[in-house]
């Protein structure tokens, strides 16, 4: 029981983080470019790829090529991190153009 009562205040102080956190809609294409500048070679082109899809509002085409750079290339986690918002974004915005 007690646990139950504990677990309803983190569940709620969670949902409001994810409310407040994922507000921020507007996609940073330079942050995506500074956290990844040292990758190089063939990963690099679904990345360049991506983001100039981002830059021309082209966000289902971006969505393929950010798929193969989180598959494709060994990150650590501040680029996990900055990956996954980016795609989290991309496909709200991708969805609104359908």
């Amino acid at each position: 029981m007690k646990n139950r009562l504990t677990f309803l205040p983190v569940l709620a102080a969670l949902l409001c983080l994810a409310a407040f956190g994922c507000s921020n809609k507007e996609i940073d294409v330079a942050k995506v470019r500074d956290a990844f500048q040292s990758v190089t070679g063939a990963p690099r082109q679904p990345l360049d790829e991506a983001l100039r899809d981002i830059e021309t509002s082209n966000y289902l085409a971006a969505l393929k090529p950010l798929r193969t750079v989180a598959f494709s290339v060994k990150m650590n986690a501040a680029q996990r991190k900055i990956l996954e918002d980016t795609v989290t974004k991309v496909k709200a915005r991708a969805a609104a153009q359908k």
